[in-house]
């Protein structure tokens, strides 16, 4: 019999079983996919940067891209292993407006000793010239006649963070914490999709059925299966009463008019709210990644049957996406349609994590990721473990919130901010958070 068993062999699985092992717990990892990181992670972006809404969830990011910097030894790794790289090239912010909740944003991330400035339009013309500094604000779609009409007016800004960027590649760091979860116990069991979830009678474990006939027993089940979450809580027959639902994402790429032999790429990672899109470099900064921050006048594709997802990029989506592009990046051209298809799994509430226990005791939940949680996933884990080590000694987390403070700063966070039970918190309603 396991310890834990953990649904989900992505990023945050991987993170939440490396973590719950250096407690001394024996966790089995599940997945219906053959090799960990082949599901939602596999689409990531690997966006590590810490502008959200909210202090926690700063904090958290924070403490994330201190151990994306750190990845060698936090994990622990071989000489000559093949690890994942952190490339820190900044982030650039480009909001609609500057109110209120912008200029908080910038003070939690300043109280919490993060390198931010705020550029004028001016000053990202001078610093970043390939940008156009007009506002593309209302955002609209390639379709509408006046898309290319020009609006008059500046930017009201921009927000540039020091040392955010990017993990390369989200698949290989799964793969490492996979390999560094096996040195402390952690064991796998791919390929195998989790049929039935039931209560083993006057024991308080739980009995999973997998799809090859074969049968584990845990004390302990945590749900990490991404856009399948909600199909695993219903096997298990819990009802959260928060929802989480899978939404398509497309990311395309394009060349990156800025790259130069041997010099790389001169784009930052941007987060261009005021066009509704998002950037970063790739393929050593050759190409471009652009995904949507999905503004007002696009339509959001649910998914109600996850495995039955459309892979296909559509040409409409990848015009819609490059055309924003071209109109602040104005060298860029639209080129042949490349790009690669996924899923969120969204909290339509507030685009946070549900980090939780449930009413079913023993069964734990890491889901509702938003498209956000790359950065954290290695917190996640830190956050998954004590929460669960916490409920094990008899705390009761919806009563009795738990607190902890997170590795390598000393920022505390109340665990009760990711509760299923929660109101909505501050948010951009974007995978921004």
């Amino acid at each position: 019999m396991s310890d834990v068993a953990i649904i989900g062999a992505g990023v945050i699985g991987c993170s939440v079983a490396l973590e719950l092992a250096r407690r001394g717990a024996e966790p089995i990892v599940i997945d219906r996919n053959g090799e960990v990181g082949h599901g939602s992670t596999s689409a990531s972006c690997g966006i590590v940067r810490r502008f959200y809404s909210t202090p926690t969830m700063t904090a958290m990011a924070e403490a994330g891209a201190q151990v994306w910097a750190d990845w060698s030894a936090y994990l622990g790794a071989n000489d000559g292993e093949d690890l994942a790289r952190f490339e820190r090239p900044g982030m650039l912010f480009l909001p609609q407006t500057f109110d209120d909740s912008v200029r908080g944003i910038m003070e939690h991330m300043q109280q919490q000793g993060i390198g931010v400035e705020l550029l004028s339009a001016e000053e990202i013309g001078k610093r970043f010239p390939f940008i156009d500094t007009k506002s593309h604000s209302p955002i609209r779609s390639p379709a509408d006649d006046d898309f290319f009409d020009e609006t008059g007016r500046d930017l009201a800004g921009g927000i540039f963070e020091h040392g955010a960027g990017y993990v390369v590649s989200p698949s290989i760091a799964t793969q490492n914490l996979r390999a560094a979860g096996e040195r402390e116990g952690v064991s796998f069991r791919l390929g195998r999709e989790v049929r039935a979830i039931d209560r083993v009678e006057n024991s308080g474990h739980f009995r999973l059925s997998l799809e090859d006939g074969s049968v584990l027993e845990a004390e302990t089940v945590v749900n990490v299966a991404g856009p399948h979450s909600s199909i695993v809580n219903d096997l298990a027959g819990t009802n959260l009463g928060i929802e989480t639902r899978p939404l398509r994402r497309e990311v395309h790429a394009v060349q990156n008019p800025t790259f130069v032999e041997g010099q790389g790429s001169l784009v930052p990672v941007v987060g261009d709210l005021d066009s509704g899109i998002y950037l970063r470099p790739e393929a050593g900064g050759r190409d471009l990644v652009v995904g949507s921050l999905d503004p007002e006048c696009d339509t959001m594709e649910w998914v109600d049957q996850p495995d039955e997802l459309r892979v296909d990029c559509s040409a409409e989506d990848y015009e819609r996406q490059v055309m924003r592009l071209m109109k602040r990046l104005p060298d860029a051209v639209l080129g042949n349609r490349r790009g690669a298809v996924g899923m969120y799994d969204v909290t339509p509430l507030d685009w946070n994590p549900v980090l939780d226990k449930t009413d079913l005791p023993g069964y734990f939940v890491a889901i509702g990721s938003s498209g956000s949680s790359f950065k954290t996933a290695p917190i996640i884990g830190h956050v998954m473990a004590e929460l669960i080590g916490a409920s094990a000694s008899g705390q009761d987390h919806d009563r009795d919130p738990v607190h902890t403070v997170l590795p390598r700063t000393e920022f505390e966070v109340n665990l009760g901010f990711f509760s299923r039970l929660r109101g909505a918190h501050p948010s951009t309603g974007t995978v921004l958070g």
